[in-house]
């Protein structure tokens, strides 16, 4: 009897994502602040070019980053620290080959997979055993995908991965498969993306949103990516979570000093701060310095 590879492949994928708990963003259960009483800080426009330098390097600068997430319907903004992990995670420590820190998980049906991202200097994806007494690379033969975060890609599972540094910025939409229970998992390439990824949200259609260095694009599931907004002013903000409202009609993400609302329909951003009092202030001589830099462009 002939196999069918893709329906097994299918049956696999289900099987993972029926016992897979993300670590994502959207599983805080926290809300330090809730979103719909944050106030709009406007932006200076770049026309400005003063007061636009002094906006972007205090907000550039600032030592609050937030982490949106859903919680029982409201929109929910909580400090993020570098590192910062939510969500399921496995409880033994993993560690493999060198590399430690892990900076993702996904619980499949068989165990943990279980991202390490940092950076510039190294990144690798491995699957490990429900006791972690096992583990592989799945990444062998192939470049590491340096993943950022973890999704459900229809009945599969999908990763937003890439790199952002210096004058590069990378990224791409990974499916993470198996064709039959007993393979190993591997990675393939979904849909290349032009710079690299921050955060995901997905609706209830599917459709991936994926926050870029520098823009907005959705993904259909396929391998079609289509930019909503190019040139978004959070290139030195540094994303860190994305949650869509429950109507689906604004997107909401996490980012250094302000939370991002973005209105899918007019496809426009405001910046939200729960309070002013946490807008970060420059220096006199801070401010002196930008302004005679300013002047001298």
């Amino acid at each position: 009897m002939k196999l069918d590879t893709s329906r097994l492949r299918s049956i696999a994928s289900i099987a993972a994502l029926s016992a897979c708990t993300l670590a994502s963003p959207t599983s805080a259960q926290t809300c330090a602040h809730d979103v719909a009483q944050a106030s709009e800080i406007d932006m200076p426009p770049p026309s400005d070019r003063v007061s636009h330098a002094l906006w972007t390097y205090a907000a550039n600068y600032s030592p609050q980053a937030w982490r949106v997430s859903l919680v029982d319907g409201r929109i929910c903004a909580d400090t993020y620290k570098r590192g910062d992990l939510v969500g399921a995670r496995p409880a033994f420590k993993a560690e493999a080959d060198g590399f430690r820190g892990a900076s993702r998980f996904a619980r499949v049906a068989d165990g943990w997979l279980v991202a390490f991202n940092h950076g510039e200097f190294g990144a690798a994806l491995y699957w490990f055993s429900t006791d972690g007494t096992r583990h592989y690379r799945m990444s062998e033969n192939q470049l590491d995908p340096q993943v950022v975060d973890f999704f459900a890609l229809g009945d599969e599972l999908g990763a937003i991965q890439g790199l952002n540094h210096m004058l590069v910025s990378r990224g791409s939409i990974i499916r993470i498969v198996r064709d039959t229970l007993q393979d190993r998992w591997r990675v393939d390439t979904a849909a290349q993306l032009p710079a690299a990824p921050y955060a995901i949200a997905v609706t209830k259609q599917g459709e991936s949103l994926v926050v870029l260095s520098d823009s907005l694009v959705a993904f259909d599931g396929g391998r079609h990516v289509d930019v909503l907004a190019a040139d978004m002013p959070w290139s030195g903000l540094y994303p860190t979570s994305a949650v869509l409202s429950p109507d689906e009609k604004k997107l909401y993400i996490g980012m250094r000093q302000f939370v991002g609302e973005f209105d899918l329909s007019t496809r426009t951003l405001r910046f939200l701060l729960p309070s002013g009092a946490m807008l970060n202030r420059l220096s006199k001589q801070q401010e002196e310095q930008i302004r005679a830099g300013a002047f001298r462009r």
